[in-house]
């Protein structure tokens, strides 16, 4: 009956959702689906009405929301009731007296209920505004108590819904579910209503009608799934911890492990000081760097949302052990897994709140957190919520504004403390863009999903130079802007792009910038040899001079990715040139899987049919094509070979590698002089290169990804 629209100016830029039958605008969808049943309900039937006054009501959850809010006492009273004949109940009765006090301190809009309340007030605002207590923490139950009641088992996304025939029904068997895939230029209302295509059952009769905007994709069940474990790993210097903000509440996760379940919290856990410093001190140390959009020094805690700081938590767990288990092998995994799901569950709370301001910057960041630790670190089953979570990040992205540079309305006023803040405030922002823009390209190029994000939608100017963002201190920072001393301004992504594009252009005079964006302008690269590749594949007709403007803009954006000599080492210097490489051999060998047309949904399927497709590639037998790819294999090789535990290489890295081993165990076989000799690898010696890769790759079989590999050596040596 109501679908949701997004209009190309005017309100609809910031209400992007309106009702077909009233035309109401809202600013979120689930509001919109939430206005859609008073148009559904039949008519003639009664309003609700609250017990205790006069107030009548729609919907079952605004009269829920009045209860809380206008008489909590009752509640409070009828839960105690209710708890001595069922004592299931008692747990739900704590928590839903504190969720309206927490929510109005939350909100810090709320009017008090009664005289002595306002008397009090204040005393209890500045209590729950400390953003750490336990009354903020314990209002999520709260919502999740009002989620399960009021909305069906559907994200908005089209996570797990499942169209029969057209027809607007469920079907309980089906698993395919609708997922709307994007093209670089299709604009920002069409992406809305094709989002927004994407409904719950309620308005599935209405959604059937519009399933031609739609691509269908169905993803292809994993084959299996296995725990990811860990070693015991030092203590890391932990972040400075507000002594006050590690003492709450949180509520563990009891999930199907189904995409199509939402998440629920149920009981009570509460992760310790000691667990959440461990936490921090493994993600500035083994994960920040090629994760580049936290800030170490301004970073803090207290400030931190819950589905962030677990987001953070799921990643970090899988470098270190419990410090709450004495560090037993493997409790660092367990622990990882447990806050992946809390995670997913707190996003799922917060999106389906009645607050119509949501943290989008924070969302996006815990999306990519968690997507990255499904699809690189969990793997197996876990896999399949990564490429929703994906799309939900984008669609983030673009509705909290972030693909837009924001003003800095600070300007000269200020001391040299607030202006460095803000400073870091808007490059996290920027950073952030470019960690989505990255892994949307990413996926593209590992899974041959289509990618959501086009280059030309990034605003932003190039990321400042790595000594900059990495400054401890006001003053530090301030050094490093007066050394720098640069006349020319930043330079915009996209015209950056075009730069290396184009044969004319100087690219010396580009502004010193952080090779972190370096990648992003080599992951266009990469994407766009992809395109040309599978258009090659598609019609047969090979352009070569398609290729020549890409094989140049790589050549000259290689002094600005590639670590140099004389250079300052950068932080994440290896995940830049392991970039760059596997773009010169994308331009060479061609990815059997992706000209083959097949596209995966999981590293694990990516894997076997990787392995599997290997000795099928017919370019490397070209003495030409072999001469070419051969020095960009050597690095890899050189890689794998002199680097001893991966603790500090971003995961994609391992794939890279591991494609890269494939064509040289290729190019072994073949009898190709010189295929591993630069790691001692005698020319045609197959048994000796595989006792090469299962040394090399053991060192990381503590990551789920070191076991997958394991496995694919395994089958090819058999």
């Amino acid at each position: 009956m109501s679908v949701s629209i997004a209009s190309a100016g005017g309100s609809g830029t910031f209400q992007p959702y309106q009702c077909l039958v009233c035309q109401s605008r809202f600013t979120r969808h689930e509001n919109l689906k939430r206005h859609a049943a008073l148009h559904s309900r039949p008519q003639g039937q009664a309003l609700l009405s609250c017990e205790l006054c006069d107030a009548t009501f729609s919907r079952q959850d605004l009269r829920s929301r009045h209860m809380k809010r206008k008489h909590p006492e009752q509640i409070g009273r009828r839960m105690t009731r209710a708890s001595r004949q069922d004592p299931a109940t008692t747990a739900a009765a704590a928590t839903a007296t504190q969720v309206c006090g927490a929510r109005k301190s939350r909100r810090g809009k709320a009017s008090p209920s009664s005289p002595a309340e306002s008397q009090n007030g204040s005393g209890k605002g500045d209590e729950c505004e400390s953003g750490m207590e336990d009354g903020i923490w314990q209002a999520a139950l709260g919502l999740e108590q009002r989620h399960q009641l009021d909305h069906d088992q559907h994200d908005f996304m089209g996570d797990g819904i499942d169209l029969n025939n057209g027809s607007g029904t469920t079907g309980a068997g089906d698993s395919h579910s609708i997922t709307a895939l994007l093209s670089d230029d299709q604009s920002m209302s069409d992406l809305m209503s094709i989002e927004n295509m994407v409904q719950d059952v309620a308005t599935a009769t209405t959604t059937s009608n519009h399933q031609s905007l739609l691509l269908g994709q169905s993803l292809p069940s994993p084959a299996f799934h296995t725990t990811s474990t860990t070693n015991v790993a030092s203590d890391q210097q932990a972040t400075s911890l507000n002594p006050n903000a590690v003492h709450f509440n949180f509520n563990d996760i009891a999930d199907k492990l189904s995409p199509s379940s939402p998440p629920q919290l149920i009981d009570d856990w509460s992760p310790s000081s000691t667990q959440i410093s461990r936490a921090c001190g493994l993600f500035f140390t083994n994960i920040s760097h090629f994760i580049p959009f936290l800030h170490r020094a301004t970073f803090d805690i207290s400030q931190t949302p819950p589905h962030l700081l677990f987001s953070i938590m799921c990643v970090a767990y899988q470098y270190g052990d419990d410090p709450d288990c004495e560090d037993a092998t493997g409790s660092g995994a367990s622990l990882s897994i447990r806050c992946f799901h809390r995670a997913r569950a707190l996003l799922s709370i917060e999106e389906d709140g009645q607050d119509e301001s949501m943290p989008h910057l924070t969302m996006v960041q815990a999306y990519f957190l968690l997507q990255i630790c499904s699809m690189m670190y969990l793997c197996g089953k876990d896999s399949a919520y990564g490429l929703k979570m994906h799309s939900k990040m984008i669609s983030h992205a673009r509705i909290g504004g972030l693909l837009q540079p924001t003003p800095n309305d600070s300007g000269s006023a200020g001391d040299l403390e607030s202006l460095w803040r803000d400073f870091i405030g808007m490059e996290s922002l920027k950073r952030t863009v470019f960690a989505v823009h990255q892994i949307d390209a990413l996926w593209y190029q590992i899974l041959s999903v289509p990618r959501q994000l086009s280059h030309l939608e990034i605003r932003h100017d190039l990321p400042c130079p790595e000594k900059h963002w990495t400054a401890s201190s006001a003053a530090e920072w301030a050094h490093q802007q007066l050394i720098a001393r640069q006349s020319n301004s930043p330079i915009r992504y996209t015209d950056a792009v075009r730069r290396f594009l184009s044969s004319e252009a100087d690219v010396a005079s580009i502004p010193a910038f952080d090779p972190y964006g370096a990648i992003n302008i080599t992951q266009f690269l990469i994407s766009s040899a992809r395109e040309i590749s599978g258009w090659s594949t598609m019609t047969g007709m090979l352009s070569l001079e398609r290729f020549e403007p890409l094989r140049s803009s790589l050549v000259a954006l290689g002094p600005y990715i590639r670590q140099q000599p004389d250079a300052t080492p950068s932080s994440y210097a290896a995940l830049c040139e392991a970039t760059w490489q596997t773009a010169m051999i994308e331009l060479q060998v061609w990815s059997p899987s992706h000209v083959g047309g097949i596209v995966e949904g999981s590293i694990d399927a990516i894997l076997t049919q990787s392995t599997y497709l290997s000795p099928h590639v017919e370019l490397l037998s070209e003495t030409s094509i072999a001469k070419a790819v051969q020095p960009h294999v050597n690095w890899f090789l050189r890689y794998l070979d002199t680097t001893m535990t991966g603790e500090y290489e971003a995961p994609w890295v391992t794939l890279y590698a591991y494609k890269a081993f494939l064509i040289a165990w290729q190019l072994v076989r073949g009898g190709k002089p010189g295929s591993m000799e630069i790691v001692g690898i005698h020319d045609g010696d197959v048994e000796g290169a595989m006792r090469w890769a299962r040394k090399v790759f053991l060192r990381r079989q503590r990551w789920q990804l070191g076991k997958l590999i394991m496995k694919c050596l395994d089958s090819i040596q058999n």
